[in-house]
């Protein structure tokens, strides 16, 4: 073999492993952020009725999250648009935000992340009852 040929077959493998490494380096760089979702369903707590959340009371709402990034909490009821309730940055793993329901009515509650929403989460509202801190729906 000419010494030409064996030059053009180094000049080649080199550009073969610059290019491997350059496909290497996007995907590292973009794979975190195509996996970056909220890692769960919204929490809402348990209401001190255990199965419905009262209209006008207060609830934390939480997500676990995979991602830094901000994290949008909604609230949904089928047939209506989306009404949002709020937007933190995570600390640590969870972010998490405070909830009024406004309306009487079956709802879904969710969170969106980089791009991504969660699962939803059916929440039961109903007539809230209380003050100073506590608040029962039936």
């Amino acid at each position: 073999m000419s010494g030409d040929s064996m030059s053009r077959r180094r000049m080649r493998r080199g550009l073969v492993a610059a290019l491997m490494s350059a496909i290497a380096g996007v995907l590292m760089l973009v794979a975190p952020g195509a996996q970056a979702a909220p890692a769960g369903r919204v929490d809402a707590g348990v209401p001190l009725s255990s199965v419905v959340y009262g209209t006008g009371c207060t609830y934390p709402v939480t997500v676990a999250v995979n991602s830094s990034g901000w994290v949008e909490f909604w609230e949904v009821k089928p047939g209506l648009p989306a009404r949002f309730i709020g937007r933190d940055l995570p600390s640590g793993a969870l972010a998490s935000v405070t909830w009024v329901p406004r309306r009487i009515g079956d709802k879904y509650l969710y969170a969106v992340q980089n791009g991504k929403a969660s699962q939803p989460t059916l929440v039961k509202v109903r007539q809230g009852y209380g003050s100073n801190g506590t608040c029962f729906a039936f």
